[in-house]
């Protein structure tokens, strides 16, 4: 491959090697016993057998340097230290977490170990951001003199800054702006020099493109370069993957690995941007924009990812082709796509291209207000038997369908700690529109389970005899004490139905799905991974009003983790 080309910034900025989130230090000297390397090891290993409070001591640690004045240098040193020490811990935990689909609800063990991990590595970016900044000068001659030092400081803060980014997404939290500001900062920093492409010895492997060796937790830190690093957190920001399943997190950091030239840097060239391009700056406290503005601030840089964009639709075309086809030919695909499993694929792929696209809000979302009496249906099953409940006897004799509690599906939570804070695991609507909602509850340890790309029926309000069809497509915490679900809408009119084979029509037996009309006035049916339908099959569906209506199988129209939607084609409807 090609060396990347060189990129010349202005100097005007006065944001060079300066920070948001960099808290003063005391003026007084710092304990002795603080300063003693083997005291602060010593300290951990007295908990090693206890995870979440070691990294809490971690974290106490890691707060005391930051508070005294010491010689930069030494602080990094004894930041190093403490972070290298509890690593091991860290990746533990976040392959632990990494690895499972369940989003919600979250255990207080589980909320400690991560809280510990976000806070350790703010507190080892802040002693690395001193040494950064009382070192950095936009001057080339004063620069050099401090080179080697001030890249892997920079490509060190880059690496704290994506480990916070990663573990602040197995909560679904965003990354802050003052994360987002700092991130850029340093970037730019460097690039004013063209020093972005030094390899840096990472600590570790957390949320990396390395591949675990199973059983393993000693895989050799990778080198990256303060581009790979910056791109990696720009994508991952830009895709709102912090929202998707956390099993998928690792995907688009494969991506860059695999297609090195899929993202690539330009000069800022004062245009409107056409797809595939992106623009930011040395002050933007957010991800990369879709649009160009005359009121940025200055130096500004391009991001082009129309050869990322393209391989995914052509991965994305080459799947669907051997869906079709009912076999799956491995070799034709990325390399991402074999470390995921079949039915992940699809909604990976899908969630790539969608986040890669410029978002335009198509219905007007309308604020809410006070307590509407919202239900909540959560995954296919609770859906299906709900649906169930409104169909005919003959429905409901061959689903074999279990009672439903309606009061569960006003709360979010069956149990609480105390009684009085019943009332607050209550649904309530954030802000809605005709192509979904937003809801929002207090969580608790009892909370339903809850993940990404579950299928959902909601009841607005009471008014509404027939709840309506959605999935959820986002989960964010905008506190530790509250959670928002995003649920995508995608339905007028849903019922039960079961599908029977066209053979077998006569007999009390199929295999139960869940029948709508869409958006557009297409009908579709939900289904399970399991039932393994293909696409084409002629069927029949035996509906609600215990009418049978002959169709065949159209073309997959959306796959989730926990559902599949087909197109069909009934003219019996």
């Amino acid at each position: 491959m090609a060396a990347p080309a060189k990129l010349k910034i202005s100097k005007r900025s006065k944001e060079f090697g300066q920070f948001a989130n960099l808290p003063s230090t005391f003026k007084g000297s710092a304990p002795k016993e603080l300063l003693d390397k083997q005291k602060l090891l010593a300290k951990l290993d007295n908990l090693k057998n206890f995870d979440n409070r070691q990294l809490a001591e971690a974290v106490t640690l890691l707060t005391q340097l930051n508070r005294y004045n010491m010689k930069h240098d030494k602080r990094v040193e004894l930041a190093t230290t403490v972070l290298s020490h509890v690593y091991a811990v860290m990746a533990r935990h976040y392959q632990q977490y990494q690895a499972k689909v369940l989003s919600l609800p979250e255990s207080q063990q589980r909320r400690e170990i991560l809280l510990s991990c976000i806070h350790i590595t703010e507190q080892v970016a802040i002693a690395y951001k001193h040494y950064f900044k009382s070192i950095y000068t936009s001057s080339g001659l004063g620069y050099r003199r401090h080179r080697k030092v001030l890249t892997e400081l920079g490509g060190h803060i880059l690496e704290f800054l994506r480990l916070e980014q990663r573990f602040r997404a197995l909560r679904h939290q965003k990354f802050p702006a003052s994360s987002w500001l700092d991130a850029n900062r340093v970037f730019f920093s460097l690039l004013l020099h063209n020093d972005i492409d030094e390899p840096v010895q990472l600590l570790g492997t957390i949320g990396t493109w390395v591949k675990q060796i199973k059983g393993s937790q000693q895989n050799p830190a990778p080198l990256a370069t303060p581009r790979k690093l910056y791109l990696s957190i720009q994508l991952f920001g830009l895709l709102d993957a912090a929202s998707w399943s956390p099993r998928l997190f690792h995907g688009p950091d494969s991506y860059l690995c695999q297609f090195e030239d899929g993202m690539q840097l330009h000069v800022d060239i004062n245009e409107d941007l056409v797809p595939g391009w992106l623009v930011t700056h040395i002050d933007n406290n957010a991800a990369a924009l879709f649009h160009n503005d005359a009121h940025m601030a200055k130096p500004r840089i391009r991001i082009e990812y129309t050869n990322l964009y393209n391989r995914l639709i052509s991965d994305d075309e080459e799947l669907a082709k051997m869906k079709f086809l009912g076999a799956v030919q491995e070799d034709k695909l990325s390399r991402p796509l074999l470390d995921l499993e079949n039915i992940e694929r699809f909604p990976f792929l899908e969630a790539m291209i969608f986040g890669l696209r410029p978002r335009e809000r198509k219905q007007k979302r309308h604020a809410a207000f006070g307590h509407e009496k919202l239900k909540l249906y959560f995954s296919f099953k609770d859906t299906y038997s709900m649906f169930v409940e409104m169909a005919d006897d003959i429905v409901k004799r061959i689903s074999r369908a279990n009672g439903f509690s309606e009061s569960l599906a006003a709360s979010s939570s069956a149990v609480v700690d105390n009684p009085h804070d019943y009332k607050n695991t209550h649904w309530e609507i954030v802000n809605f529109s005709t192509g979904g909602i937003l809801v929002l509850t207090r969580e608790t340890v009892f909370t339903n389970p809850i993940q990404i790309g579950q299928i959902v029926a909601f009841n607005p309000n009471e008014d509404v005899k027939r709840p309506l069809l959605g999935y959820v497509s986002r989960i964010n915490r905008p506190s530790d004490q509250q959670v928002e679900v995003a649920i995508v809408r995608f339905a007028n009119h849903a019922e039960a139905a079961v599908v029977q084979n066209e053979l077998d029509k006569d007999a009390a037996v199929g295999e139960g799905g869940i029948l709508f009309k869409s958006m557009e006035g297409s009908w579709c049916l939900v289904a399970q991974h399991a039932h393994d339908f293909v696409p084409g099959t002629p069927i029949k569906l035996l509906r609600e009003n215990n009418q049978r209506v002959p169709a065949r199988l159209g073309n997959v129209m959306l796959t989730k983790q926990e559902f599949v939607v087909f197109g069909l084609s009934a003219p019996g409807m």
